[in-house]
């Protein structure tokens, strides 16, 4: 196991637990179909916890996270690409609200989930990585682009987005 700037070693499986959320969450914005999420999330864990073995603390961790997470996303959408489906994906926990209410909040977050797996994956990574909370410099450094493309490709996924949810509305 590799030590860390502090010389201390990285505890790897500990550090896996604590981003399995955002794995899970990126998982399921790169791919719909539940079996093979589920397939994508394992992949994703086991990717991260053999590179952080390779981690050199040159960039922060959440970054090197996000960038491991989104390369082995990347191969698996090229892997893929040919048997795509329109299924659903997993439905997820409703709340209080009246039962209406809830149907329409899950329509919507179904719709919106549909869209976002139709941009551009160039598009949805910088979307995906947005609406993780990850801030515009750190997008460039996991994906490899300027703070300015960024910017242009998150411009251009939200309109892509509104027209999308225009034309089915």
């Amino acid at each position: 196991m590799r030590l860390n700037e502090r010389g201390r070693e990285l505890d790897r499986s500990a550090i896996v637990e604590t981003y399995w959320p955002q794995i899970n969450r990126a998982a399921r914005g790169y791919e719909n179909r539940p079996s093979l999420c589920e397939e994508l999330t394992q992949d994703m864990a086991f990717a991260l916890w053999r590179a952080l073995g390779h981690f050199d603390g040159k960039c922060q961790l959440n970054t090197y996270v996000y960038r491991v997470i989104h390369n082995v996303a990347v191969d698996h959408i090229r892997k893929h690409s040919r048997q795509k489906e329109d299924e659903l994906s997993e439905a997820h926990t409703l709340s209080t609200d009246s039962p209406e209410s809830n149907i329409q909040k899950y329509q919507q977050q179904q719709q919106l989930t549909r869209a976002i797996h139709r941009l551009p994956l160039s598009l949805r990574q910088v979307m995906l990585l947005k609406l993780e909370g990850v801030d515009t410099a750190q997008i460039s450094d996991v994906l490899g682009i300027s703070d300015a493309n960024v910017g242009i490709r998150l411009h251009r996924a939200k309109a892509q987005l509104a027209e999308q949810l225009k034309e089915n509305s």
